[in-house]
């Protein structure tokens, strides 16, 4: 009796994984080349499934991972709430890593393992293993945040935002700048792009540059030791928590300095002065995460799609002549 051909042949004579096989009979996200391979196979060697795959085949997954760096962030709230707006139809299942690369990996992983349709990702610094697990999946990937020639991805123009402010800084005419910013192995976009921009803007006047976390206490500490060697006549953060620790700092010492930070917060508008600020929607954002996930799914593209979102300067009270 010739011998019956298993998940494991298959997966075999493809070249994937049993999971990518698995998540095929199951109606789960595979490429469309690994897809058709494995249509051949399974037509070649007449392979029958279980009745109970068979009827997962007929059904959509409709459970998506979304992997955000941190949850205290306004900006990736709201981007969760632009992806919720567009969505009818599936389950979204957020992960928090925490701003852990190691976390990340980990829960991609575990995404790969559970059958979901896709993965959303809002990703602060992609790591070399990141990179490499992530095109060794078959899942249809999003990416936020990062701009990774291989993948579908929705950005942000930090460069062209920290230019914009740096622009708008010097026609303040400052004598000496201080430029709070974030380590660039904790956000790229943030700690090279937005902060280049402005340097690139302020580099004939002297802007003294420290590297901070996200958090208020940690701006705030900085930015008080730095004024105790120094007065400073402008200060840049580049979020708006972070110029927030900054302006603190900057009231407590009695500094007569004007601020700016960037993002799109109640907090920009609930702190006394409002800060000037650069701000993106990133509501929108959301919105087109899902709308290119959806696309992505449905073998839309060809080539990796790379959306760049721009932004745009609110001037506010931090920043007026008193």
């Amino acid at each position: 009796m010739e011998k019956k051909i298993t998940i494991s042949d298959i997966a075999k004579k493809a070249n994937v994984s049993k999971s990518t096989v698995s998540r095929y009979l199951n109606g789960g996200s595979v490429s469309k080349t690994t897809r058709e391979k494995i249509d051949e196979l399974v037509a070649t060697y007449n392979y029958q499934p279980n009745t109970f795959a068979q009827s997962l085949k007929s059904k959509r997954n409709h459970t998506v991972g979304v992997i955000v760096p941190r949850l205290d962030s306004a900006a990736q709230v709201e981007m969760l709430r632009g992806l919720d707006s567009e969505n009818t139809d599936d389950t979204f299942l957020i992960v928090n890593t925490y701003q852990d690369s190691n976390r990340e990996l980990a829960e991609i992983e575990k995404m790969r393992t559970q059958n979901v349709r896709g993965l959303i990702i809002l990703t602060a610094n992609m790591t070399d293993e990141i990179r490499n697990t992530l095109l060794e999946s078959d899942m249809p990937i999003v990416v936020q945040g990062q701009d990774e020639s291989a993948f579908n991805r929705v950005l942000m123009n930090d460069l062209a935002a920290g230019e914009a402010v740096g622009a708008y800084a010097r026609s303040l005419n400052p004598k000496r700048v201080l430029l709070l910013t974030i380590p660039t192995e904790h956000d790229w976009a943030i700690g090279h792009d937005r902060t280049e921009g402005i340097k690139n803007a302020l580099s004939d006047i002297d802007v003294t540059t420290l590297e901070t976390d996200f958090s208020i206490t940690q701006s705030k500490t900085l930015a008080q030791a730095a004024m105790a060697d120094q007065n400073f006549d402008l200060i840049i953060g580049a979020t708006d928590r972070i110029v927030v620790g900054a302006l603190q700092a900057g009231l407590e010492s009695g500094q007569q300095a004007k601020y700016i930070g960037f993002g799109k917060s109640d907090i920009s508008t609930t702190v006394t002065p409002n800060l000037t600020s650069f701000e993106y929607d990133f509501f929108h954002a959301g919105q087109q995460l899902y709308r290119l996930f959806n696309q992505v799914c449905d073998d839309s593209y060809k080539e990796p799609q790379r959306i760049v979102l721009d932004g745009e300067l609110i001037e506010r009270a931090s920043t007026k002549s008193s």
